[in-house]
C-alpha cells in the first residue's frame, strides 16, 4: 500500500471537520495559508491539499473567493480531463486571443487552481501544441478524386474555414519550425498525395505545398487582428476606410499617383474571402498549366 502523503493527511483532517459538521455547507473552508501556518507545510502542499478536496466535491474554490464547503448533495462537476483543458483553452483562445490563453486565465475559466492545471497539461508550449492539433484535427479532407487540382483546393478550404472558426490557428503555427502535430498528418498526406498523382516529383510536390499552405495561412493571419480591432473600437473594415479616405487620398495626388488615386474614388468592398478564391484559383490555375506543359 503507498504510504499516505502529508497533504493527503490535512485533506483527511479537513474532511473530517465537514463530515462532522464543524465545517458547514457554505462555509469558508481553509485558506492555502492558513494550512501552511496551522500544519507547517510548503505551500505546495498546502494547494495540494484543497485540489483534494475539489476533487471529492467537498468544496468549491474560485479565483479570489477562496473556497467554500459545499452542500453533501451537491452534483459533482464531471470529472476533468486533459482534452477537456485543451477545449476550454481553445475557447478562450476563439472568444479573446491565443495571448489571452493563461494557465491562470485556464484555472479560472475551469474553477480549479491555478496549479491544478498543470496536472493535465506540463507547460504553456505543450497547450499551444495541443491546441493546434486539436483543431487541426477538424480538417477533414474528403474522399479522393481523380481530380487532383479539386482535391487539393478541397484541402485548403477545409484548412481556411478552420482558421476562420478559430481565428488565431494561422498566427500560431509555423512553416519554419512546426510543431509535432498528428492530426496535422491526414491533412499533409492528403494534399501531398494528390500533388503526386498530379505528376509532380515528390520533393517537387513538397514544395508546391509549403507554397499553397503559405498562401492560405498568410491569408489567415490577418483575421485575428482585424477582429481584435473590431471588438476593441466597433468600427468595421469599410467603416475604418470611410473615416480615413480623406487622409489616405492625401497621400496620392492624382499627378504623382494616378493609379492609386484613381482606385481610392472606387468603392472596394474588402472580403478576406474574394482574396482567398482569387489566391487559391490563380496559383493551381498557375500549377496545372505546369503541370500540363510537362506531360506534352
Amino acid at each position: 500500500m503507498a504510504a499516505v502523503t502529508r497533504a493527503e493527511e490535512i485533506a483527511a483532517v479537513l474532511r473530517g471537520r465537514i463530515a462532522s459538521g464543524r465545517l458547514r455547507p457554505g462555509d469558508r473552508a481553509p485558506s492555502t495559508r492558513a494550512i501552511v501556518r496551522d500544519h507547517g507545510v510548503a505551500m505546495a502542499t498546502a494547494s495540494r491539499v484543497l485540489m483534494l478536496l475539489q476533487e471529492e466535491g467537498l468544496i468549491a474554490s474560485a479565483p479570489g473567493r477562496g473556497s467554500t464547503v459545499l452542500a453533501p448533495d451537491r452534483p459533482r462537476s464531471p470529472e476533468l480531463t486533459a482534452a477537456g483543458v485543451v477545449a476550454a483553452a481553445v475557447a478562450i483562445a476563439d472568444e479573446e486571443s491565443l495571448q489571452a490563453v493563461s494557465m491562470r486565465r485556464l484555472a479560472a475559466a475551469l474553477e480549479i487552481p491555478t496549479m491544478a492545471v498543470y496536472r493535465y497539461v506540463p507547460g504553456s508550449d505543450e497547450l499551444r501544441a495541443a491546441m493546434l492539433d486539436s483543431v487541426l484535427g477538424e480538417v477533414e479532407p474528403p474522399a479522393r478524386s481523380a481530380d487532383w487540382r479539386a482535391d487539393v483546393e478541397a484541402v485548403a478550404r477545409a484548412v481556411w474555414e478552420a482558421m476562420k472558426r478559430h481565428p488565431w490557428l494561422a498566427g500560431a503555427m509555423s512553416m519554419t519550425r512546426p510543431d509535432v502535430l498528428p492530426n496535422a498528418m491526414p491533412m499533409s498526406e492528403y494534399m501531398l498525395g494528390a500533388l503526386i498523382d498530379a505528376g509532380l516529383a515528390p520533393a517537387q510536390a513538397f514544395t508546391e505545398y509549403l507554397c499553397l499552405f503559405t498562401l492560405v495561412r498568410g491569408l489567415g493571419v490577418t483575421i485575428e487582428p482585424e477582429l481584435a480591432e473590431r471588438a476593441v473600437t466597433g468600427v468595421t473594415e469599410d467603416e475604418w476606410v470611410d473615416r480615413n479616405l480623406d487622409a489616405l487620398r492625401s497621400m496620392a495626388p492624382p499627378e504623382r499617383f494616378p493609379v492609386m488615386a484613381d482606385l481610392m474614388r472606387t468603392d472596394y468592398p474588402y472580403d478576406v474571402d474574394v482574396l482567398l478564391d482569387t489566391a487559391l484559383t490563380r496559383y493551381l490555375g498557375g500549377l496545372a498549366a505546369a503541370v500540363e506543359s510537362r506531360a506534352t
